[in-house]
């Protein structure tokens, strides 16, 4: 007979806060690898016969006059090239806007100046042409120097006389890669080898069978080279006894 009472089984149950353990199934943690982040590859393509990178800042323009009934609202359009690039509008900034506006753009070989046009942006209707400037490109900014400087534009009231554009320019050359490097210029055509009587002569005696005009071909051929060309009289001379 268990003569255990209640009270001694009592003080043997745990009381109080139960353990972080208690009832817990110990499952084992896989450990999972965080996903690899793969970046892009950037691939910057430069275009053949690149001369550099070309920076141009549009600052703003003093214009002399506003043309049509309202403030005009101007933007600008430069061509660097064959490539045209717009700047932001002024909205409503007349004779006076201000872009603040930097343009990037490949520099081909060859190309020494930039097209400026700008525009009073209409609401209804094309665009009209307010001022334009053809600006050769200042030949400091080749040897490393920024050059900030006002141009003058021509329009409708005549060359030069449309007021001024504020431009900043800087430029950096460009390493072309293997690929894109200009190809390289052939080499020039050897100078031809005069062929002398004598040296027809020699080696008409060791092949007489051979016309003279034949042998001074073949000599010509191997650039005086005697013994490549009795090598290549021999060879023909087989295959024509071969035949």
């Amino acid at each position: 007979m268990n003569t255990e009472t209640v009270a001694e089984r009592r003080r043997q149950v745990l009381v109080g806060e139960l353990p972080p353990h208690f009832l817990r199934l110990a499952v084992p943690i896989q450990q999972t690898a965080e996903p690899e982040i793969v970046q892009p590859r950037m691939v910057s393509f430069v275009p053949p016969n690149t001369r550099g990178r070309l920076s141009v800042t549009i600052l703003e323009a003093n214009l002399v006059k506003n043309y049509g009934l309202v403030r005009m609202d101007p933007y600008c359009r430069v061509r660097v090239g064959n490539v045209e690039f717009d700047t932001n509008v002024a909205a409503n900034a007349g004779r006076a806007p201000t872009w603040n506006r930097t343009l990037n753009a490949y520099l081909p070989m060859n190309v020494e100046s930039i097209y400026i046009q700008i525009f009073d942006e209409k609401a209804f209707g094309p665009d009209e042409v307010i001022a334009w400037a053809h600006i050769m490109l200042p030949l400091a900014i080749f040897n490393g120097d920024n050059i900030d400087e006002y141009f003058q534009l021509s329009g409708q009231q005549g060359e030069g006389k449309e007021g001024m554009i504020h431009l900043h320019f800087s430029f950096a050359p460009i390493d072309l890669p293997l690929q894109q490097a200009a190809p390289a210029e052939p080499a020039p055509a050897p100078l031809p080898v005069e062929i002398t009587e004598e040296d027809t002569k020699e080696i008409q005696e060791m092949f007489p069978i051979v016309d003279k005009e034949v042998i001074k071909c073949i000599l010509e051929e191997r650039r005086g080279d005697k013994e490549a060309a009795v090598s290549a009289i021999l060879e023909m001379t087989a295959a024509a006894e071969s035949s």
